[in-house]
């Protein structure tokens, strides 16, 4: 095993070299677990640190940016429910705990216009004349 992380380095290495940094960076994220550990990274060429670096903050903004879950739908659902019966009280309740749900600008299409105008209007949207 440890001789095919070496096989791997060496590719890398010779990419980068050579200013290929497309197949660089295929090899890093196939082999990303084994090139991150301190001893592989070692062995790496200078653009080849640079360019592990780059794709493991990619990864991490990937992983990190919020996806839209189940129970996000929900909470959107009864937010255009409430705001379509005009029911404040428990708009206000909802909104205690996904207030930053609605501001976030993946949500705004989902929002019907009933929710759309009331929420801005109470200033729980960050710029809805930008998005209609």
């Amino acid at each position: 095993m440890a001789g095919n992380i070496i096989t791997i380095i060496t590719k890398i290495n010779k990419a980068c070299d050579d200013l290929d940094f497309v197949s660089a960076r295929v090899l890093i994220e196939t082999n990303l677990l084994k090139l991150s550990e301190a001893k592989q990274y070692r062995l790496l060429n200078s653009n080849g640190r640079v360019l592990i670096k780059h794709v493991l903050a990619d990864s991490k903004k990937e992983t990190s940016e919020n996806k839209i879950t189940r129970n996000d739908l929900l909470t959107i659902k009864k937010i255009n429910e409430y705001c379509s019966d005009f029911d404040i009280s428990m708009l206000k309740r909802t909104l205690k705990s996904s207030f930053d749900l609605v501001q976030r600008d993946d949500i705004l299409p989902l929002l019907n216009n009933d929710a759309k105008i009331i929420l801005d209007n109470m200033g729980a949207l960050l710029d809805v004349h930008q998005h209609q």
